[in-house]
């Protein structure tokens, strides 16, 4: 654990060296909506790792979502917390697939779910 978290610490310290000198403010924010055919995610976007290529991007994200679903015939909706992959394309990257996973403690599983979103973004076309 020791080795792991100052490889982390050297790892933020190169990359903040290594930025370019940003001189925009920009917010991004992003909704999707996905399923697994037995449920229905409604997402938004939390922190993410992106990786920016020419024509399309690949981000890992935490996704804060919520939950709808049948229980006896009622719909129940319960906030949970997702992860998984995002990928940014068509349209100037403003269109994702998501790709998210959540873990559902009561019954110790995983759910899985694709689904498509857009991307909110105040930032200047350079």
């Amino acid at each position: 654990m020791k080795y792991f978290f100052i490889f982390c610490l050297i790892f933020t310290l190169i990359s903040a060296y290594s930025q370019e000198e940003q001189k925009s403010f920009e917010l991004e924010g992003q909704f999707a909506v996905t399923t697994n055919l037995e449920s229905y995610f409604l997402n938004v976007g939390g922190p993410d790792v992106k990786f920016n290529f020419s024509k399309v991007s690949i981000g890992f994200n935490f996704m804060p979502s919520l939950r709808f679903h049948n229980v006896n015939s009622t719909l129940k909706v319960t906030p949970i917390l997702g992860t998984g992959i995002q990928f940014y394309g068509l349209k100037n990257k403003k269109y994702i697939l998501s790709i998210p996973f959540y873990y559902l403690s009561a019954t110790n599983n995983w759910l899985g779910s694709i689904g498509i979103g857009y991307v909110l973004s105040n930032s200047k076309k350079k």
